[in-house]
């Protein structure tokens, strides 16, 4: 085993300021109870202990990217990882279409497996390795949540080390975060999203797995996210830091609006970029596995509020490019346009235009 490398960034606590107001979404002491009427009870009547982060809240390396303490003890245990070569890592920022590539870059590998994509969760064959970090300190068990057959992962950076290859991860750290040898080792897929989709998408993921309550508005969120203080902010440097490494032979980076416009032509990079070869017709079956309401069907995360068409608190929600126009208001379009100049000086990233 080669020896373990220290870990070269900063690790330091948000403003006592900055963490108030985190603590004051992510399920802080003042998260309501739902069987008290004391919202700042440590502990409701019943017994239950109330979710909530008790440590500050902290910003990582040069860009200050924003996450629990969890993921700073951590933080080199994760950048230790053992990379093989037959591994294939997908990374990206929460909400960009991460599930959706999971599912195609597995079955390209595999032959094209129907039956076992279909029988075994993509949260089974991916090891999402940092998803232990991201728990609070204190958590309260929620036997009647909605979210029904919930598990974001059976495996992490705990267990990644003894699995048997090919190993499938996923990760939305920054490439910056990750084992400094990923890309020289192994195959990489990183997919991106306009953010201002992104952050319609995560703001309802947000309280579908209640890291903030219901009562949140989204213009709250959007506000929240403006100051990097939404978790793996800032969005624009993650995305930078797999935007310049997309000519490196490992690295695959795609666009959501990409697989949207033209789903077969993805297809195909994505073959020739894992050195399989398929027939026509098997990649049309793949293209009719992977649309849109087919996955959604096969979710992992099923919500009782599916039964709800007008509900947006789904796993698999709409699946559109372009939505975020009718979550905008007047002045958070004008701010969009300042963040989405700031987003393309940072990225050099252009969007194609697919509006469905």
């Amino acid at each position: 085993m080669a020896e373990k490398q220290k870990f070269p960034f900063a690790i330091q606590n948000v403003t006592e300021e900055e963490d108030a107001l985190i603590k004051k979404y992510y399920k802080a002491e003042e998260a309501a109870c739902q069987h008290c009427s004391d919202r700042k009870a440590r502990q409701c009547l019943v017994g239950e202990q109330l979710t909530r982060y008790i440590r500050p809240f902290v910003r990582i390396g040069p860009h200050g990217y924003l996450w629990p303490a969890g993921y700073g003890d951590h933080a080199a245990d994760i950048y230790n990882l053992d990379v093989r070569p037959d591994d294939i890592w997908v990374t990206s920022y929460s909400r960009s279409g991460t599930t959706w590539l999971q599912e195609l870059v597995w079955l390209v590998q595999n032959n094209l497996d129907f039956d076992t994509a279909s029988s075994i969760p993509v949260s089974t064959r991916y090891a999402f390795i940092e998803y232990p970090t991201l728990a609070s300190e204190v958590r309260k068990s929620t036997p009647n949540s909605n979210i029904k057959g919930q598990r974001a992962t059976e495996d992490d950076y705990t267990t990644l080390p003894n699995l048997p290859s090919p190993r499938y991860v996923k990760s939305h750290s920054p490439l910056s975060l990750l084992p400094p040898n990923l890309l020289d080792t192994a195959k990489v897929f990183h997919i991106a999203r306009d953010p201002r989709d992104v952050v319609v998408s995560y703001h309802f993921m947000h309280i579908m797995f209640r890291y903030f309550d219901q009562s949140v508005q989204f213009k709250e969120f959007w506000e929240l996210f403006q100051k990097n203080l939404i978790l793996h902010a800032p969005l624009e440097e993650q995305v930078r830091e797999a935007w310049e490494q997309r000519d490196h032979p490992n690295m695959m980076f795609l666009l959501y609006e990409e697989m949207k416009k033209d789903l077969p032509a993805v297809i195909d990079r994505v073959c020739t970029f894992l050195g399989k070869e398929y027939t026509k017709e098997q990649k049309d079956k793949l293209n009719d596995y992977l649309q849109f309401d087919n996955m959604k069907k096969k979710s992992p995360f099923v919500s009782s509020e599916d039964e709800k068409k007008d509900s947006e608190l789904k796993f698999m929600r709409k699946g559109k490019s372009g939505g975020w126009v009718q979550y905008f208001d007047d002045q958070m379009k004008k701010e969009a346009e300042e963040y989405m100049k700031k987003y393309l000086m940072c990225t050099k990233l252009q969007f194609p235009d697919v509006n469905s």
